[in-house]
């Protein structure tokens, strides 16, 4: 049985998951939680096109 979370991601194409999940990355970043914007990025990290993971490898570097 899908979540709700679940059927509301098959509703974007893979590429704008991606794209969402770099947001929300950032947005964790603005908050200062460096731990959850990295399991977020390592998502993007495996499942991104080449240009989403290069953002976030520079955003992962930016976290140190």
């Amino acid at each position: 049985q899908a979540t709700s979370l679940d059927s509301d991601l098959d509703l974007f194409e893979p590429g704008q998951e991606m794209a969402t999940q770099i947001e929300l990355a950032e947005a964790y970043v603005d908050m200062g939680d460096a731990e959850g914007a990295r399991e977020i990025l390592d998502y993007v990290l495996q499942g991104g096109d080449e240009a989403q993971k290069e953002f976030a490898r520079q955003l992962l570097a930016r976290l140190g």
